[in-house]
């Protein structure tokens, strides 16, 4: 789950859950008062695909390098964002001045379409759009990984030294982000001398539907992972790093559950990964004011439709078997995904685990609060293992 991807989950209309109508997952339903109906229709926005897409920031003025947009927390906050419309992109610089209900930020950059007054967009931490060379200037190939469903498109970066690893890192994006998530982090993953594979997973626009067309939490997202990395091995890789974002972290846990590396992995990093989708989900429900009897439906519907038992979305008993050096990136300000079970899941592996903890980021945005650091951590990490 991304900060993005879960804006329908966030954006529950409360009113409509008393009377209105609201369109759910493509489809026009009137929301019914009753706990089951209010439950279905919670757990529908966990699960699916393609939930619809909001605009909710509105250019009020926008001149050379300067734009004024509507006041929300993320354009008021001054760290690297992007500014995405439905014809265009752009990179948000500094804050330059807040009012009550606007903000005045520099634009570091147009990527894509024209900026006008009027525009309607959201703001996105991925920051940057395109692939590794438009977007990074970083060489690539797109290859295809042979999938369970079928093929899985994927951006293959060379390592930027001289100096190569015969080790792979696999990069696996959040709920409904676009591979793009991993672009943030690419030239010092090029940097530390190993190829990367940036994978895309069942569900994706590019990449096979699951049977039901729902996500599955990464109890089904794993087996993708787990075709990239024979796709690494055949082209050669001696072991691999796996690096998760959000939903990504979760499908690396469950592919833990299942996979007996034999030593193969080498090493994880995971940015905000979902260690407990129960908590998760409480912790949404709980900031929108939706009954706990709700939760506790759409939980039960969740279980449900997925197959899995409440223990099955929780990853902290994980920590006892882990067996790699382990990054993990969490943020005390995470409103997406429940902070407390992945610090939970350290503390529970010391040995093993690595924890950076920043505050005020959100979710999946320790890297866009402090760049260098971020970076700094991730290449230290890297020389290390």
């Amino acid at each position: 789950m991304t900060a993005e991807s879960a804006a329908p989950l966030r954006k529950w209309p409360r009113r409509a859950a008393y009377a209105g109508i609201a369109g759910a997952a493509g489809l026009a339903v009137l929301l019914p008062t009753g706990t089951a109906g209010a439950g279905w229709f919670l757990a529908g926005h966990v699960l699916n695909v393609n939930g619809p897409r909001v605009y909710p920031v509105r250019v009020r003025a926008c001149a050379g390098n300067r734009i004024t947009l509507t006041r929300t927390p993320d354009t008021a906050r001054s760290i690297p964002l992007s500014f995405v419309w439905p014809a265009g992109h752009a990179i948000l610089g500094d804050v330059i001045s807040i009012d009550r209900s606007i903000v005045t930020r520099e634009i570091a950059e147009v990527t894509r379409g024209s900026l006008t007054t009027g525009v309607r967009g959201y703001t996105s931490s991925y920051v940057f759009e395109g692939d590794p060379s438009t977007a990074r200037g970083l060489p690539f190939d797109e290859v295809v990984v042979p999938g369970e469903l079928g093929p899985l498109p994927a951006w293959l970066v060379p390592p930027t030294t001289e100096q190569v690893d015969d080790t792979w890192i696999i990069a696996v994006h959040g709920r409904g982000a676009p591979r793009g998530e991993a672009l943030r982090v690419l030239p010092t993953l090029a940097a530390s001398g190993r190829h990367t594979l940036v994978v895309s997973y069942r569900n994706d626009a590019e990449a096979p539907p699951s049977y039901d067309r729902r996500f599955h939490l990464g109890h089904t997202e794993w087996r993708d992972v787990r075709s990239a990395i024979d796709y690494a091995r055949s082209a050669g890789a001696r072991n691999v790093i796996l690096m998760g974002w959000s939903m990504g972290g979760a499908a690396i846990l469950n592919l833990l559950r299942e996979w007996d590396h034999d030593g193969y992995l080498r090493a994880l990093v995971l940015d905000c990964p979902v260690v407990d989708w129960t908590e998760t989900l409480r912790m949404n429900a709980r900031q929108l004011n939706v009954p706990p009897v709700w939760t506790w439906t759409a939980l039960r519907l969740i279980q449900h439709r997925l197959g899995v038992r409440g223990a099955d979305l929780d990853y902290r008993p994980l920590a006892a078997r882990l067996d790699v050096p382990t990054l993990v990136y969490v943020d005390h300000d995470d409103r997406t995904v429940a902070p407390a079970p992945t610090i939970e899941f350290a503390q529970a592996a010391p040995r093993h685990v690595i924890l950076v903890e920043t505050r005020e980021a959100g979710h999946c945005r320790s890297w866009n609060l402090d760049p260098e650091a971020y970076e700094k951590r991730l290449a230290d990490f890297l020389r290390s293992v």
